[in-house]
This record gives C-alpha cells, sequence and structure tokens, in this order.
C-alpha cells in the first residue's frame, strides 16, 4: 500500500514548542513579535500601562488605609466603654478640676459600682449624686455618719422594736477646694468608688461621642464608601478620577483669563 507524503518534513517536537511559546509570551507582554515592528498605537498603550498602573495602586492603597483608620477611631470610641462596662465597671470623664492634681481636668476615672454603705472608707474617691442635683461629682469622703429618718412632719420614725431608724451618708470635699461639700449625701447616691484614673483619655472620648466628632469621623468614611460604589458603578478607578483632575487643574492652569488677553503690551518708550 502506498503511503502518502508531504514535499515539506515536518519538524520535530521539540523545534515546535519553544517557537510558540515565545510567540506566547510576547503576546502576553504586550510585545510585537520580532519579525513584526511595534506600531506607534501599542507602544502608546504599553507605556500608558507602565506609567499609569503605579498611581493607580497606591491611591487604592491609601483610599483602604484612610477608611480602615476612621473606621477603627469610631470601634475604639465605643468598644473602650463597653469592655468596662462588661466588666461591671463605668468609665466617665472628668470635667471639673475639683480634685487636682490626683484627677486633672480631661482624665477619665473608672468607677466600681457599690452594692452596700458598708463597702464605703474615708479617704475613697467616689463619684455621686448631690442632693436634689442630677449631675455627677467625684470627690473624696472626708467623713462618715448616719441620720436618723424623720417624716414628712418632722417626726422620727421608729422601728418596730420602738428605735429610731437612721440612714449611712457621707462627707465629701474635692482636693483642690478648701471647704467640704455643703451637704451630706446618701449612701444610695454613691454610684461608684474610683478605682483608676487614665489622664487625659477624656478629651478623645469626649469629643468622638459629641456632635462635631461624629460628624467628623462617620462623615469621610460615608462619603468614600458613596464614592467607591459610584466609581464601581462606572467603571472608573481611583487613579482615573485623579489623572482627571489633574488633567482639568493643568488645563484650567494653562489657559488664560479674560484680562490678562486684553491687557494692553507695555509701553516702552
Amino acid at each position: 500500500m502506498a503511503m502518502l507524503t508531504s514535499d515539506r518534513a515536518a519538524a520535530p517536537a521539540d523545534d515546535v514548542a519553544p517557537e510558540v511559546t515565545e510567540l506566547e509570551f510576547a503576546q502576553l507582554d504586550g510585545a510585537a513579535p520580532a519579525s513584526a515592528p511595534e506600531s506607534p498605537l501599542v507602544r502608546r498603550i504599553r507605556l500608558s500601562r507602565l506609567v499609569n498602573g503605579a498611581p493607580t495602586n497606591w491611591s487604592r492603597v491609601a483610599f483602604f488605609v484612610v477608611l480602615t483608620v476612621f473606621v477603627s477611631t469610631i470601634l475604639a470610641s465605643y468598644a473602650v466603654p463597653l469592655w468596662f462596662q462588661v466588666r461591671g465597671e463605668r468609665l466617665l470623664v472628668v470635667t471639673s478640676g475639683s480634685m487636682s492634681p490626683e484627677i486633672e481636668v480631661g482624665d477619665a476615672v473608672v468607677i466600681q459600682q457599690v452594692t452596700s454603705a458598708s463597702q464605703l472608707r474615708i479617704g475613697q474617691i467616689v463619684t455621686f449624686y448631690p442632693t436634689k442635683s442630677t449631675v455627677l461629682i467625684t470627690h473624696r469622703i472626708v467623713g462618715l455618719t448616719h441620720v436618723d429618718r424623720v417624716d414628712d412632719a418632722g417626726n422620727p420614725v421608729l422601728a418596730p422594736n420602738g428605735k429610731p431608724l437612721n440612714d449611712p451618708f457621707i462627707k465629701t470635699k474635692g482636693d483642690a477646694n478648701k471647704t467640704v461639700d455643703p451637704n451630706l449625701t446618701p449612701a444610695t447616691q454613691v454610684r461608684g468608688i474610683v478605682r483608676e484614673v487614665y489622664p487625659r483619655w477624656g478629651f478623645g472620648l469626649a469629643w468622638a461621642h459629641s456632635g462635631v466628632g461624629r460628624l467628623v469621623l462617620f462623615g469621610p468614611p460615608l462619603l468614600a464608601l458613596a464614592i467607591s460604589e459610584l466609581m464601581s458603578r462606572t467603571g472608573t478607578s481611583v487613579g482615573d478620577l485623579l489623572a482627571r483632575l489633574q488633567r482639568r487643574t493643568r488645563r484650567d492652569t494653562d489657559e488664560p483669563t479674560s484680562d490678562e488677553g486684553d491687557r494692553d503690551a507695555p509701553d516702552l518708550d
């Protein structure tokens, strides 16, 4: 049986594979094959990708870094007080200097809840509501006493055994004040004993929970997310947006104003 043969001999397998691989790599790299010259359009696109690729990546990294900083600050401002509450404590901001120099304005104090008057001792720093007041005060206990109960008519209230009933009270004073507080405070009005003091923590916490602080902390991340969503829908990257702004700024700078165009030439005479 006769066999059909080609006039052109087939090349060995080892000779074919390298030729195809080199051609594929040349096309993937954006370069033209060795036999064909690189067109100006291909060269322009390749150079544009090399030049504009890095700024796009860096701008994206900067975008996420800034977003992470704002989100972390927001979480910390709410997580720190919550962490103390989980431990059965409260974190309060000091707004007056009546306990200076031990506790200054802007410090944050950690108080532990008082469940019984027997926990109170002279010399302790406590946070309490003064009589007929809704503002918390942090002062030092300088005295402990008991006051007999009286009814609306001013008569003593007696126990079943005939003895007068009394309630524990505390006498307080600010370390920086010259005199003691004018009124005794019922022990039931004490909200906690100061256990720790964190200098200057209060400034950051108070600002983060204020109206301005919340606007500054929540505004930029929400704006950044809105811009990111808009760019993802339009197919625009951060680098492209910055490049457009840069070109527009450059065009506005290069264009002469109407005053410059109508200005007369200087008189040389």
